[in-house]
Formats: structure tokens, C-alpha cells, sequence
């Protein structure tokens, strides 16, 4: 088993990370790369995502608990939400008070529901992407927590293309064991979800780690965990996806920002193959205009590609994106005069994206987009925040043309704020 003394997530250290694991082709672990201190930060981080599902009951997509192996029903889960983590109370004192038997948590998207994470985990991860660049869909979370003995979903292979850092929270330790794909097949005809595991276990290769320490595993290996006392994980997906996936993605985003949400139903049609109403109700159903609707397929597609890649870039390469504070906390928008007077700040790696469209500027915040009339004063604004550092919105105001309002400045700082850009120190 390779291991190397690590001091810090510098482009050094991911260069010997990548030198380890043979360019991302090879299993390891890494020892003693996380100290106590930020252990117990990302482990207040996974307290935030459990407090944030369950105030908005957020259980139904991408949160799976496991008793004694056997998944949960919607009821036990919305019962759940009824207990979140009190104040103050660790992840070992949180789990001890809910589950007397052998249990196991597993949630997507952990870096929507946790500043913390998303904070810390894409600061860290950002001087790699200098090195080997974005994969193509971004980066996202799955958190583990439990002490349930074999990994409840069996031996089994991740996603084509999904290789995955696993940041170990502790306190317990964790094994993983991984398979050659050829050897693993060849054993036992692709056997997906293979909940036999100990026969297999003397052909497997294993990978023991504890608390502060790094495990890197790519796509391919056939893998199961073990946690035989309480651990907690933070894994790291490299989405570098299959064409069909990435296509899908893009246009699945597509639909998402462009598509309106219409109830009006379509009525039966008379001479239904030359009568082409039904086609001006599909344009009609698209937030576009017709200078878009003309282009040719091929510039059309690459709208739809450039639109994914600025959210995604806006969002610093996580795929999820944070819940917008009228959403989490009933922010008013509108009451953007309390922000004078405040100091704020977009915290880096997270750059503002824009454009601009006519006479629009199209802004694009952690993954959402907004759009504003064009002025050059805003993207003044824009490029002063993308510093990354703190600011007072005073003096932001102070910067600006007397005969500009300072109300569009604090309306477009409230918007930002809303959508995660900025915060409020």
C-alpha cells in the first residue's frame, strides 16, 4: 500500500497525489492529510446537510438510511426529519441517541446543503483542476455515515468514468476492498450488487485508513467497503462522464432553465399532420426569443453548451446548486436597502460569470443565472467582487457615477446574495 506524509492540498501535494495513483489509474491511501481541527469542521458540515434536509423534509431523492442492511421506507425517514441534531451535539452523540441497531446514511448532493463543504472541500480540490482541469460535468458529494459492517449496496462498480476521493472523517476506521475488473468478472460473471462478499474477500486487495486520511479509488475497480465501528466519509465524484451522459446533462439543463413550467392543455387537432399549431405552442413553451429560435442547430447546441458551462463555472465545478436563501430562509429580495452598511464577500475559488445579451446582462451566480438590464457599472461590480475579498457595500457604492442609482447596485447585490454569491460577514 502506498503512503506519503502530507502537509497540505498545495498543487505540490496533487501532484504527488496524481504521481501515487499513476495519473488516477491506481487505488491508495493517503495518510494523515486532514488534522483534527478540520476533521471536526467538515464533520459540523455534515450535521449542516442533515439539519438542511430535514427542515425542508428533503428525504425523497438522494437520502437512503439502512438497518441491519435493509433500506428504509419514506415513513421512517419523514419520522426522522422529526429529530434533527440538537445544538451543540456531534455526529457520535447524534447517532448514538437515534439507532441502537446497526445502521447506515448515505446522501447525495452533500454540497448543496453544506457552505462548509462546498467551502472547504472545492478550495482544496481547485489547485488539482489547475493541474488536470474540470471534468466535463463538475464534481459533487456523497456523504457516509454508519457502523454498518459490509457497505449495504454489496460489491459492486461506480459510474463509467466517476473516479472518487474519499476524505475520511473517522472516529471509527474503514476498510475498502477492491477488485480488478477482469479478476472480479471472471470470479463471478459481473455480478453487480454481490452481497456474497467473504468468499471473495481472499482475492481482494485491501485498503484499511483512519481519521484525517485521503483513500483514492478510480471508476473501474469492483469495490466494498467495511465499517465495523462508527465512520464517517466525504466522497469526492469526478464526473468525467460518457458522451451519451454528458449530452443528456446539457440538455436535461437546458429544459431546466428554459422551459416554462405550462398547464395549458393542448386541444385535439384536426388534420393533425398538416395542421401545425401544436409547434407554435412548443415555441411558446420556451423562454427564448426569436433571435435564438433562428439560429442554426449547430449554434443553437452551442448556446445550450456554453449556458451549462458558465453555471457550472459560476458554481467553482460542483454539479448541485446551493439552495437560494428565499428558499432555505424566506429572504426578501426586495429589502435589499439592510445590505448598505454591511461588509460582503464572494469567497474564492467562486468567480461571478456573465455576459452580455443584447441589452441584458446575463449573470451567472453558483450554478443559477439572473438577468439584469446592462450597464457597465454592474459588471464594474461584478469584476470588483470576483476579487475575492472583503468589501464594504458603502464603498462599492461610493465608486459609482453620481448620476447611477445606487438602488440598482444594491437590488443586484441583494440578487446575488439570494443565490449564494456573496455573503454577509
Amino acid at each position: 500500500m502506498d503512503t506519503v506524509k502530507i502537509e497540505s492540498f498545495t498543487q505540490e501535494w496533487w501532484k504527488n497525489f496524481l504521481q501515487i495513483n499513476q495519473n488516477f489509474t491506481e487505488t491508495c491511501v493517503i495518510e494523515d492529510v486532514m488534522n483534527d481541527e478540520l476533521v471536526e469542521e467538515l464533520q459540523l458540515g455534515i450535521l449542516q446537510v442533515l439539519k438542511e434536509r430535514y427542515k425542508k423534509d428533503d428525504i425523497y431523492d438522494g437520502f437512503r438510511v439502512y438497518l441491519d442492511g435493509e433500506e428504509q421506507n419514506d415513513s421512517f425517514l419523514e419520522n426522522l426529519c422529526k429529530t434533527p441534531p440538537l445544538e451543540g451535539e456531534d455526529i457520535t452523540a447524534y447517532t448514538k441517541r437515534m439507532f441502537e441497531q446497526k445502521f447506515g446514511i448515505i446522501i447525495n448532493a452533500g454540497e448543496k446543503h453544506s457552505d462548509i463543504i462546498a467551502n472547504n472541500i472545492i478550495k482544496f480540490l481547485h489547485p488539482l483542476m489547475e493541474l488536470v482541469g474540470c471534468p466535463p460535468l463538475g464534481v459533487e458529494i456523497t456523504i457516509f455515515i454508519g457502523n454498518y459492517g459490509w457497505t449495504p449496496l454489496g460489491i459492486h462498480q461506480d459510474h463509467k468514468g466517476e473516479n472518487v476521493i474519499h476524505f475520511h472523517l473517522g472516529p471509527g476506521k474503514k476498510t475498502m476492498y477492491t477488485w480488478d475488473e477482469e479478476k472480479y468478472n471472471e470470479l463471478t460473471g459481473e455480478e453487480h450488487n454481490n452481497k456474497n462478499i467473504e468468499p471473495l474477500l481472499e482475492h481482494a486487495n485491501e485498503y484499511p485508513f483512519k481519521k484525517g486520511d485521503i483513500y483514492y479509488m478510480p471508476w473501474n475497480k469492483y469495490h466494498v467497503g467495511y465499517s465495523g465501528e462508527l465512520s464517517v466519509g466525504i466522497t469526492l465524484w469526478f464526473n468525467n462522464a460518457p458522451k451519451t451522459k454528458y449530452v443528456h446533462r446539457i440538455l436535461n439543463s437546458f429544459r431546466y432553465q428554459f422551459l416554462k413550467q405550462e398547464k395549458e392543455i393542448i386541444p385535439s387537432q384536426m388534420d393533425y399532420l398538416n395542421n401545425h399549431a401544436t409547434f407554435e405552442d412548443m415555441l411558446s413553451s420556451f423562454k427564448l426569443d426569436d433571435n435564438i429560435l433562428n439560429y442554426s442547430l449547430k449554434d443553437f447546441l452551442k448556446f445550450v453548451y456554453g449556458e451549462f458551462k458558465m453555471a457550472l463555472m459560476s458554481n467553482g465545478g460542483w454539479q448541485s446548486v446551493p439552495l437560494s436563501l428565499d428558499v432555505k430562509d424566506d429572504y426578501n429580495i426586495d429589502d435589499f436597502e439592510k445590505l448598505r452598511g454591511q461588509k460582503i464577500i464572494n469567497r474564492a475559488p467562486f468567480k461571478i460569470q456573465y455576459r452580455k445579451y443584447k441589452q441584458s446582462l446575463w449573470v451567472y451566480v453558483r450554478g443559477a443565472k439572473f438577468e439584469m438590464r446592462y450597464f457597465e457599472e454592474l459588471v464594474n461590480v461584478i469584476d470588483t467582487l470576483n476579487k475575492n475579498e472583503e468589501l464594504l457595500v458603502d464603498d462599492l457604492l461610493d465608486l459609482l457615477p453620481e448620476v447611477f442609482p445606487q438602488e440598482a447596485v444594491l437590488y443586484f447585490l441583494s440578487l446575488t446574495l439570494n443565490k449564494r454569491g456573496i455573503e454577509v460577514l
